[in-house]
């Protein structure tokens, strides 16, 4: 079916400065990725994928995109990046490109968002590096040789035993070459939590690698002859599996025997990695290796992976001393010190935290970063992150965003985080940055609210950093599902887009993150949209907020269906327009049906409520004389309500106008052929049925001036009295989006010529003004409309006959539709008389009549 043609509606958004800081409420984060996008590896270019949606991120309302950690990684291509190793290489410097994508491309994507209003938010890792060439660590050598039963006993963490090698000179001049070396192991601490551990024993020559052969296992007992026990016989380039000794000596001895054919008699190396083989560290440690009859453990390097001097980008240069442990005080332990992940940044290190800094500052001018993620902030200081702040704004750069991720569900927790970093921070830094953190906490509770049947979704309100901890939202990034949530029962399983209803509908618990698999690959995109672009139009800038259905609630209310643990329901109040904004979200598995009180402060009975997304069953709701509102929604469904204006208007058609009844017909109806779905594109709705005594659809807008667009329209019935009525069929106020104010009305039909009120009304919200425009012309801008009938009293009505819907009367309405469909029945543009049917008496009565006619509609 031919869509009418209509006018399009504007909104305009109130653009309010609330605070000091750049970031203005409006402002959306999508989340760029996800953890397995599909990278280089996979023959793809992520970079490419943003660039090609940079047009459509920014129409959405996107001002901020996440991009994966940039720099080169130390597993390579196919890494997510976490594994930071050449901070100054985004695909460049003959490496090939990262998993994102080459430099080329990742400056591409950045000015394609930059020319589109969208700012790029950089991944930054400040707790940890990997990959660099190894070096010998006398730092880590100490640690593992010196480590105690106290130290244990007192909380310090033995050295991950996976994140050094050993290293013994062999051939040359050495002094060692063939025969068997006796490699004692044990526990340094003979701490009673070590024993038992598994580890394995790998060694390697630069002339012997992998041998590709299944692994080996000790058998115990394995003391070796000092403790007049056999030992176990290990070869090279084959992994051996054992378990620290806690009986008899305590001791595994493993005899390894080299020929001259496992090495190079010139000079090589043995290496051995003896690594914990769960994660769960042990203190062991070799601490005898003969060979000849001598002791040479002493000639043993520890090495690390820590010399960042000859990467390829020959910037960011680090060594051992910028790791812990490196002579400073530490334990290894607690979420600061303990190495997480990698080797563990000291960042109280002066050559450390200036590196970092100016890697920063790099990003901001070469590349034009403009926000920062900060990895897992809850490992290193709040006075590295203050000091970093305020190293930046000394050289004149302020991220619009910078935000941590601190994983953790505790609001108090994250708030604390927010409140430290700020006290590390300088008066004039904090006036022009403000640190935030995601709020891991709301989203918790989000995520029971989806997923876990029982759970009283009013818990939500007493949730997350603003509304448990005190947070502000300035300080909070909300969101729903990230990277990190991807192993079985740390999804949103169940209808995720209901907790980013809450988020995108509250705008004063923190800064919205959208998350790219939920938007694109979880097909929410649509609805994201549309309650961001809701956001901006009515939500932002608003500063009270009031949780209607908490706990002992002082609200009245009833339900017919749904019930109230199931339900969030909240007002929006003080908003730049002065209407308020009302939330409901659907959890229950069955419809909502209830009446719910309001705060009344501001409002009047019988004001009328729109729903702007148009998804309840009901497109406009009133409050009633105890200050209650009908709320319908469907099961797992949400919506938004505007308050809006409303009025009455009575029309007739020329075309469907009995003179005989003084009313018009209602064939269409009575042939059932009435669609469903609205036929104007500017208020699409749907409804189950066709109410009785329908003509048929018509649409209403709502301009300020005879020549301006409509900012607001509806779509509705027109009854055969005239009357035009709500989807309901008996409503007679027409309730719009739209503030209080006085407003010209425009009245369309799909082939009939719009008309206009001769001049405005003024529109409220609780009392619907009445526009006759069928009982004189001078109603009518223009005063020109048909005369329908003059006696016993003066009828006017729409002009019949614009088949294409263009507001004039013409050929091509004859040429194009009428002789096209002469002959036919149905839904069709060319029946100017609505019964149904295209006839002569279309073209004779009405076409001809009036050819030449065109609406007064400026």
């Amino acid at each position: 079916m031919r869509m009418r043609r209509t006018q399009s509606i504007y909104f305009c958004c109130l653009m309010v400065m609330i605070t000091s800081y750049h970031l203005f409420s409006q402002d959306f984060i999508l989340q760029g990725w996800y953890w397995d996008y599909p990278g280089t590896l996979d023959g793809y270019s992520w970079a490419d994928t943003l660039e090609n949606r940079a047009a459509d991120l920014a129409n959405a309302g996107f001002t901020y995109v996440w991009l994966p950690p940039l720099s080169r990684s130390s597993f390579g291509s196919g890494s997510n990046g976490y594994d930071p190793q050449d901070l100054y290489d985004l695909g460049e410097y003959g490496g090939g490109p990262t998993r994102f994508g080459t430099r080329v491309e990742v400056n591409s994507v950045i000015t394609a968002f930059s020319n589109h209003g969208i700012k790029a938010i950089a991944d930054v890792i400040y707790n940890h590096r990997d990959g660099g060439f190894p070096e010998n660590n006398p730092s880590v050598a100490g640690w593992v040789k010196n480590y105690t039963w106290q130290k244990a006993q007192n909380g310090d963490n033995p050295y991950p035993s996976d994140r050094f090698r050993l290293l013994l000179p062999i051939g040359g001049s050495s002094g060692r070459g063939s025969g068997t070396y006796y490699i004692k192991i044990k526990s340094a601490s003979e701490h009673a939590k070590f024993f038992g551990k598994p580890y394995k024993i790998y060694a390697w020559t630069n002339k012997v690698g992998w041998q590709g052969l299944p692994d080996g296992a000790e058998s115990e007992p394995n003391a070796g002859g000092g403790c007049g026990e056999p030992n176990n016989p290990i070869t090279l380039g084959r992994n051996f599996l054992a378990n620290i000794d806690g009986l008899g000596c305590k001791i595994d001895e493993y005899a390894l025997m080299l020929g001259t054919d496992d090495y190079y008699s010139g000079g090589d190396n043995l290496y051995i990695v003896i690594a914990n083989r769960d994660g769960d560290y042990s203190d062991h440690h070799p601490y005898e290796i003969w060979y000849n009859g001598s002791n040479i453990a002493g000639a043993l390097a520890f090495q690390t992976y820590t010399d960042f001097s000859q990467l390829p980008s020959g910037l960011g240069a680090m060594n051992y001393l910028n790791f812990k442990p490196n002579g400073s005080p530490t334990q290894l332990a607690g979420d600061w010190d303990w190495p997480w992940f990698f080797y563990d940044y000291d960042q109280y290190v002066a050559s450390t935290r200036n590196t970092l800094f100016e890697w920063t500052r790099w990003l901001w001018n070469d590349v034009s970063i403009r926000g920062l993620r900060m990895d897992a902030v809850k490992h290193f200081t709040f006075e590295f992150v203050g000091d970093l702040l305020d190293d930046l704004h000394d050289n004149g750069i302020d991220p619009g965003i910078v935000v941590g991720e601190y994983y953790d569900n505790g609001a108090a927790t994250l708030k604390n985080w927010v409140n430290s970093v700020k006290s590390k921070m300088d008066e004039d830094t904090k006036i022009a940055i403000q640190p935030r953190v995601f709020d891991f906490a709301l989203r918790q509770a989000l995520k029971d609210a989806c997923d876990s049947y029982g759970y009283d979704v009013r818990n939500v309100f007493q949730s997350g950093m603003c509304d448990a901890a005190g947070a502000i939202g300035h300080e909070v990034v909300t969101f729903a599902g990230n990277h990190d949530f991807r192993d079985s029962g740390q999804y949103i399983v169940n209808d995720p887009i209901l907790a980013y209803a809450y988020l995108l509908s509250n705008n004063q618990i923190g800064l919205p993150c959208i998350f790219y698999k939920d938007y694109i690959n979880g097909g929410l995109k649509r609805e994201i949209d549309a309650l961001m672009a809701a956001h901006r139009t009515h939500i932002y800038g608003a500063t009270q907020r009031d949780y209607l259905s908490r706990f002992s609630t002082p609200y009245p209310t009833s339900y017919q269906s749904g019930y109230p643990n199931t339900t969030l329901f909240f007002q929006i109040r003080n908003t730049p327009s002065g209407r308020d904004v009302l939330s409901a979200i659907n959890y229950a598995g069955e419809p909502l049906n209830m009446l719910h009180g309001l705060n009344m402060t501001g409002l009047n009975v019988n004001d009328v409520f729109i729903d702007v997304l148009k998804r309840s069953s009901t497109p406009a709701s009133f409050v009633d004389q105890s200050g209650k509102m009908e709320i319908k929604l469907s099961a797992r469904d949400y919506s938004l309500w505007v308050k809006g204006v409303q009025l009455e208007c009575r029309i007739f058609l020329e075309g469907a106008y009995d003179v005989a009844l003084h009313q018009m017909r209602t064939d269409l109806k009575n042939a059932g052929i009435i669609p469903l779905t609205s036929p104007y594109a500017s208020d699409v709705r749907r409804v189950n049925d066709i109410p009785a005594d329908v003509v048929d659809w018509i649409l209403l807008e709502l301009c300020t001036n005879p020549n301006g667009q409509a900012i607001a329209s509806r779509c509705a019935f027109l009854r055969s009295d005239g009357r035009i009525v709500d989807l309901n069929g008996t409503t007679t106020a027409i309730a719009f989006n739209a503030p209080v104010g006085d407003y010209y009305l425009v009245v369309r039909h799909r082939n009939h010529l719009s008309i206009m009120s001769a001049g405005t009304k003024s529109l409220k919200s609780h009392f619907a003004e009445n526009y006759d425009f069928t009982s004189d012309i001078s109603q009518y801008y223009g005063q020109d409309a048909k005369l329908l009938e003059s006696s016993p009293v003066s009828r006017f009505g729409l002009y019949a006959g614009d088949a294409d819907g263009n507001d004039q009367v013409q050929n091509n309405d004859k040429n194009d539709y009428w002789k096209v469909q002469v002959g036919t029945f149905g839904y069709l543009e060319a029946d100017f008389n609505l019964n149904a049917q295209v006839q002569n008496d279309d073209n004779n009565d009405f076409w001809n009549k009036n050819v030449g006619k065109g609406s007064q509609v400026p």
